[in-house]
């Protein structure tokens, strides 16, 4: 059809691993002449065979806005069936459209924070930006005419790759929305020259953007994308006040890693005993240091290879239990805090209390039933279990095999 020979042989688009698939598609629209994308997708969709117009029916319905893979709950088989056929049209591949589209994470971070997928990472579903709110870097659009992914999240607040701020807004008050803005370095409002107006970025920022982006910083720590990201979400869960930007402080708190959080966990240790009705020996490890464990086991890795903060937990937990005999070792997990340190499950835990190798606090009574909230372990015997038999330094991964 005509339609479809404009769409093949005219624009012949190429899908960039860093851009994202609603900029992708937004630019195929462009492309055809739609400044309107509901429009485009209506005339694509009366434009192919009507064996095919169910498919593009139940992939987008009137906007953008849905058009990613992580929001296809029950018509996921319908709409790869749609990037399929789009891919055909626009002379790309299925795979590469797939590389640029993200998805429902199979991890959960801390929290039970759900994930996107995209390229091999995870990230946390809460750092992505609503569509309407998505700034840009117009040195990026000038360069390459497309953008990127990045742009989609918070905690992206500059353009690395050039220094400056991303921009939502032109001087003339327009929304740089990417519904309304043209792959171009001018507002598509006023016509005035969005080059002229960029503002620097604060080294803090761009230190962290580019650290988000995969590169190497010297401050913040070398660890894989999908952690970085994860160390994001905690920091803001367990350091940072609720109405405080990661990127001006997550910088200066990692300059001082681990020594800051040892601090912090000694400080809340005393001021814990300090104010504390019950006798240090009868309190528990939530009555000292909160949800400490339940933000720190999933980063989304919650091998101590790869969690640096839980490695760095454990690390100051066994020097000050072990090494230096601190009371903390009185205090009182529960199973779920027990399994966090030993990276197995609950019901592991269980098969160690029934096999004798880890012991209760206290004698349990015969009538008595322990939840997996039930705080019946010492910290010192978990720490023990762990130093002598069933953990390392560098890794967690080692699982129990029950007798049963």
């Amino acid at each position: 059809m005509i339609f479809e020979y404009i769409l093949r042989y005219l624009i012949r688009p190429k899908s960039h691993s860093d851009e994202s698939l609603e900029f992708f598609m937004l630019r195929i629209a462009r492309g055809n002449g739609y400044s309107d994308f509901s429009t485009f997708m209506e005339s694509l969709k009366s434009s192919v065979t009507s064996s095919f117009a169910g498919r593009f029916e139940s992939f987008l319905p009137q906007d953008m806005a849905s058009a990613n893979l992580h929001h296809a709950q029950i018509s996921s088989r319908r709409r790869i069936d749609m990037l399929r056929q789009f891919a055909e049209l626009t002379g790309c591949t299925l795979s590469e459209l797939l590389d640029i589209c993200l998805a429902r994470g199979a991890v959960t971070f801390s929290k039970k924070r759900v994930s996107l997928y995209r390229q091999g990472v995870n990230v946390p579903l809460e750092e992505l930006r609503q569509l309407d709110e998505i700034p840009i870097c117009p040195l990026c659009i000038k360069e390459t005419g497309y953008g990127r992914q990045l742009w989609h999240f918070h905690s992206y607040a500059s353009c690395h790759q050039h220094g400056i701020l991303l921009m939502q807004h032109c001087r003339c008050g327009a929304s740089l929305k990417m519904f309304e803005q043209t792959f171009s370095d001018s507002c598509y409002q006023c016509g005035a020259s969005l080059l002229e107006q960029v503002e620097h970025a604060p080294e803090s920022q761009l230190i962290l953007s580019a650290w988000l982006a995969g590169e190497v910083t010297e401050h913040l720590p070398d660890v894989g994308l999908s952690h970085r990201w994860g160390l994001i979400h905690w920091f803001r869960l367990y350091i940072a006040p609720a109405n405080c930007k990661a990127e001006y402080s997550i910088l200066s708190y990692f300059k001082a890693w681990p020594g800051i959080l040892f601090e912090k966990l000694k400080s809340d240790y005393a001021k814990a005993t300090e104010l504390a009705v019950l006798p240090a020996d009868e309190m528990t490890f939530q009555d000292v240091f909160g949800q400490l464990l339940s933000v720190s086991c999933r980063l989304p890795g919650s091998a101590l290879s790869d969690n640096i903060v839980l490695r760095s937990i454990v690390r100051f937990l066994s020097e000050e239990v072990i090494d230096k005999g601190s009371p903390l070792g009185d205090l009182a997990i529960n199973s779920i805090e027990a399994a966090v340190l030993l990276n197995t499950t609950t019901e592991q835990i269980a098969s160690l209390y029934d096999q004798g190798i880890l012991q209760t606090k206290h004698q349990l009574k015969g009538s008595q039933i322990a939840t997996v909230i039930s705080p019946i372990f010492r910290l010192s015997d978990v720490l023990c279990c762990w130093l002598t038999s069933y953990q390392s330094e560098t890794s967690n991964r080692r699982y129990l095999v029950s007798r049963w």
